[in-house]
């Protein structure tokens, strides 16, 4: 029984074996025109970060770790509270 322990233990070990995650990076071009579209609406998001990291910074950084702000939408929504129909296309 002691020997069958390990393998066992190396079978369920495999069984819960989880990929890596890979961010894929999202395209940052629209990063510059949304921010200053927020500032323009009068949006806090287009303010700058509570460290003084601008809304450029920000917005470019967290698009190049794959997490997809949608530039180009919030660059195109009529008032700050539209900007939650840019998250759910």
């Amino acid at each position: 029984m002691k020997r069958l322990f390990p393998l066992l233990i190396f079978l369920v070990g495999c069984h819960y074996y989880i990929p890596p995650v890979v961010a894929i990076p999202a395209d940052d071009s629209a990063c510059p025109a949304a921010c200053i579209h927020l500032r323009d609406l009068g949006c806090p998001e287009g303010d700058p970060l509570p460290d003084g990291t601008s809304c450029e910074k920000f917005c470019s950084e967290t698009q190049k770790a794959g997490h997809d702000l949608h530039p180009g939408c919030i660059a195109k929504i009529q008032s700050c509270e539209d900007q939650h129909l840019c998250s759910t296309k």
